[in-house]
């Protein structure tokens, strides 16, 4: 069943109206050679991703959707834009090894009605978040685990979701986890290998003969969403 499942598409979306909360690290085998177009297979709007000279991501089309990205040393501002109307500025603190400390999501122009995010890492792994609302009520509090350089675990209160990976591939442009970080513009987790499941959901990557990810696969039970790469190489 070829659909764009909840697992990709909640992700993707909500990344774009600038929901989500979780400065990307490259580890593409071909550094001249960036994601230009993310398809949805069968069905769906293809997301065109732009880039500055710097080779950062700049913008990101779906449709009507817009995201833009703004960069200074150690800030960046991602802004929502759904038919040229704010659904969001994000803004990112990043540590000195550019990973996001504090992610402030503002959902209206003035800055009133937002949501928070703190970041704190054992080096260069994400060991626990702190996420607090403008409406109130305790923090959510969420802790990680890692094994051998990679996230295998996330656990809010009760709730842990757990991480596979490929140990004989490692991450690169295309992989699920770097796709989502990408696109939500900042880096919390900095995993080794390619991501293979999460929960109950399992990836696969299909590779070209240059040895870049040509598409991604989700399967949940009977259900699988599938996503093609299209690269600019410089």
């Amino acid at each position: 069943m070829k659909t764009f499942s909840l697992f990709l598409l909640a992700i993707l979306m909500l990344i774009m109206t600038g929901i989500f909360t979780g400065c990307k690290k490259s580890n593409d085998k071909k550094t001249s050679c960036k994601i230009s177009t993310i398809t949805p297979v069968p069905t769906g709007t293809a997301l065109q991703l732009s880039y500055n000279s710097e080779g950062r991501l700049s913008r990101v089309v779906s449709g009507t959707s817009v995201l833009t990205y703004e960069y200074t040393d150690n800030t960046t501002i991602v802004t929502a834009l759904n038919a040229d109307t704010l659904n969001s500025k994000t803004i990112v603190n990043l540590n000195p090894a550019g990973l996001a400390i504090n992610v402030r999501v503002e959902t209206d122009a003035s800055g009133a009605n937002w949501n928070n995010t703190f970041y704190e890492y054992n080096e260069d792994e994400l060991a626990k978040s702190t996420f607090t609302i403008s409406t109130g009520g305790r923090p959510v509090i969420s802790t990680y685990g890692w094994s051998n350089h990679n996230m295998v675990s996330s656990t809010t209160d009760t709730t842990t979701t757990n991480y596979g990976y490929y140990t004989d591939k490692p991450r690169q442009s295309g992989d699920y986890l770097d796709l989502v970080q990408q696109l939500q513009g900042y880096e919390i987790y900095r995993t080794k290998n390619l991501v293979k499941s999460i929960s109950s959901a399992v990836i696969t990557y299909e590779f070209g003969s240059d040895g870049k990810i040509n598409s991604l696969q989700a399967t949940t039970g009977t259900t699988s969403s599938f996503l093609d790469y299209q690269y600019q190489c410089n």
